[in-house]
C-alpha cells in the first residue's frame, strides 16, 4: 500500500489487527504503536492540543511505565539533516503511560494517548541520569513540560506530557484533518468522558433507596473530583490566557475556580458557586442531614456545566476571548 495515499486503509488494518478498543497495558500500547510506525514507515500526522504537530514518528520505545515517542533520531539523519541540527541527537515525545485508546472516525480510526500527571521531579529522577546538562522548560500549554539534557555531548529534547489528559492524537496523512479539528476532537474525548462518568454517578443518585449517608456522600466526593478534572481541562484550552505555574496534582477545585473565573460571565460563575455550596454541604461533616436530593441536584448542575464546556469549545477550539 501507498503510505500516504493509502494511510486511512493502513489505520484501519492496523486497527482491525487487535482485539481491543482501549488498552491500560503499556506493553499492548507500545506493540500497536510500532505496527503502525512499521506498515506507515513512520509517515503519519500526530496533533497535540496546542496544535503543535509532527509529520512522522521515527520510533517507539518503553520501559519502567514510560512511553517514549521519538519523532526525529539524528543519529539515523542524513548529512544535510546533521548540518542543520548540529548537536542534536534526539527529539521526542514522553509520557507516563496510561491508556490508548482506537477511536474510529466515519472515515478511519485514529489513537488518542494519555498518561498520568508527572510533576517535574518524577520527570527529572527518570531524565536527568547520565546527564551533564539538564534542564525543564515550562512549555506554556497547561499539559505539558519541554526538557533538554545533554549526554555524550549530543543534546536530547523530550516533550513530556505531564497531565492525565488525552492531549495527543495520531491520525493518518491522507485524512485531511486540520489541527483545530484535532484539537476539537481531544478535547471532545476528554470531556465526553468526564461526562460518561457524572450521568453514571447521576443514576446511582435517582434510585430512591439510596440512604446510606456515608454512601451519598461518596457520590459528591466523586462528582467534585470529576469537576476539577473539567476545570483542569478547560485551564488547557485557555492556555493562552492563563499559564498554570502548579504541577497538575497541586490544583484543587478552589484555586481552580478562581483561575477560571476571570475568563467566564456572571451566568456561569453563579452556577459555579453553586455547585461549590452544594458540593460542601455534601462533602464536609456539618453535623447536618445528607440528602440524596442535594448530592442529585449537584450532579445535573455539573454536567449542565459540562455540557456547556463542551458546546463552547466545540464551537471555537482556538481559544481566543
Amino acid at each position: 500500500m501507498d503510505t500516504i495515499k493509502e494511510s486511512d486503509k493502513i489505520f484501519a488494518k492496523v486497527a482491525e489487527s487487535v482485539e481491543w478498543t482501549e488498552t491500560q497495558s503499556i506493553e499492548q500500547a507500545t506493540e500497536l504503536l510500532k505496527k503502525l510506525r512499521n506498515d506507515t514507515n513512520g509517515l503519519v500526522i500526530v496533533d497535540f492540543l496546542d496544535s503543535e504537530c509532527y509529520d512522522c514518528i521515527g520510533g517507539v520505545e518503553s520501559d519502567n511505565g514510560f512511553l517514549k515517542i521519538l519523532w526525529k533520531d539524528f543519529g539515523t539523519a542524513n548529512e544535510e539533516e546533521k548540518k542543520c541540527f548540529e548537536g542534536l541527537s534526539l527529539n521526542s515525545t514522553l509520557i507516563k503511560f496510561k491508556e490508548l485508546r482506537i477511536e474510529k472516525t466515519q472515515r478511519f480510526p485514529v489513537f488518542i494517548l494519555r498518561g498520568y500527571a508527572l510533576k517535574d521531579k518524577e520527570i527529572k529522577k527518570y531524565l536527568e541520569k547520565d546527564s551533564t546538562e539538564f534542564k525543564i522548560y515550562d512549555f506554556q500549554d497547561n499539559f505539558s513540560k519541554m526538557v533538554m539534557r545533554k549526554i555524550n555531548g549530543l543534546y536530547e529534547t523530550y516533550r513530556c506530557l505531564n497531565t492525565p489528559i488525552f492531549s495527543m492524537i495520531i491520525i493518518p496523512k491522507n485524512g485531511n484533518i486540520s489541527s483545530s479539528s484535532s484539537k476539537k476532537k481531544l478535547f471532545y474525548y476528554n470531556l465526553s468522558d468526564s461526562i460518561v462518568r457524572l450521568n453514571k454517578v447521576k443514576d446511582e443518585l435517582e434510585n430512591e433507596e439510596l440512604i446510606d449517608a456515608d454512601l451519598i456522600c461518596e457520590k459528591a466526593n466523586s462528582i467534585r473530583r470529576i469537576l476539577e478534572y473539567i476545570l483542569k481541562v478547560e485551564l488547557c484550552y485557555r492556555y493562552s490566557k492563563l499559564n498554570v505555574k502548579k504541577d497538575y496534582s497541586m490544583l484543587m477545585l478552589g484555586e481552580l475556580l478562581s483561575l477560571i473565573k476571570p475568563f467566564i460571565n456572571e451566568t456561569i460563575n453563579v452556577l459555579l458557586r453553586q455547585i461549590v455550596v452544594l458540593s460542601n454541604e455534601s462533602s464536609h461533616e456539618s453535623g447536618k442531614p445528607i440528602k440524596r436530593e442535594i448530592v442529585l441536584d449537584l450532579s445535573q448542575k455539573t454536567i449542565f456545566y459540562a455540557n456547556l464546556l463542551q458546546s463552547k469549545i466545540s464551537r471555537s477550539p482556538n481559544y481566543e476571548e
